[in-house]
């Protein structure tokens, strides 16, 4: 009798067990549901030839960024977000004379570049780990460093001499829509930690040159709550 007690005592206990360890594993599942989040994302970006009209050309280099965001989930599957970046980078212009009888002619400047971009992500699965697709869209702020000719007033707070303002050179800037998808992969550490790392690419919508595809790679760090 006391053998059979035992044992009825022993699958009781692991059935509750199961029972509870799959309502945890439940409830961890859905642990993105209805919350919101904030990340860090370092970025690497390929480097790009831009070719414009009549043969200009820039030959932009690969470069590193850092970039921010908030999100929110509206279930397991359906992340929306908002996100800012910026970067800078050298790159080699290629400027064609108006007259054909000149050589082209080439520089290296600094390309400045902040973007801020919507995005819509969707989960594959409910379980911590899963892949994702994402896609954005937004618009970039481009400062090519190239002097326009004209001149405008800069002001700094310098350490000694206190708040200083003076001439400033100005440069060539234009803000052009961008969009872009990616495959990646997310893993909860649990309900308040994750980390995701995607493969993309990001298309910049240049009026006057060929759209160019950038490949991006991004890691993010992340906090629900």
């Amino acid at each position: 009798m006391h053998k059979k007690n035992s044992t009825k005592t022993i699958t009781l206990f692991l059935l509750l067990s199961s029972f509870f360890s799959m309502n945890a594993q439940a409830a961890f599942n859905d642990s993105r549901v209805e919350k919101w989040e904030f990340y860090l994302a370092p970025k690497l970006t390929n480097s790009k030839v831009l070719q414009f009209e009549n043969g200009a050309e820039a030959d932009i280099n690969k470069r590193s960024s850092l970039a921010f965001g908030f999100g929110y989930n509206i279930n397991a599957h359906i992340e929306l977000s908002m996100e800012f970046a910026s970067s800078s980078a050298n790159y080699t212009s290629t400027v064609i004379p108006e007259d054909p009888a000149e050589s082209p002619q080439q520089s290296t400047q600094s390309l400045y570049t902040s973007s801020l971009n919507l995005g819509f992500t969707y989960n594959l699965l409910k379980s911590p780990f899963t892949p994702y697709v994402t896609a954005s869209i937004g618009s970039t702020y481009i400062d090519s460093g190239v002097f326009n000719g004209n001149v405008g007033t800069g002001c700094w707070w310098y350490p000694y001499w206190g708040y200083v303002c003076g001439p400033v050179a100005q440069t060539y800037t234009t803000t052009e829509i961008n969009y872009g998808g990616a495959l990646g992969l997310r893993y909860d550490f649990n309900r308040k930690l994750y980390i995701k790392g995607d493969v993309g690419k990001n298309y910049i919508d240049f009026g006057n040159s060929n759209t160019p595809d950038f490949t991006t790679y991004r890691f993010i760090f992340g906090f629900m709550f």
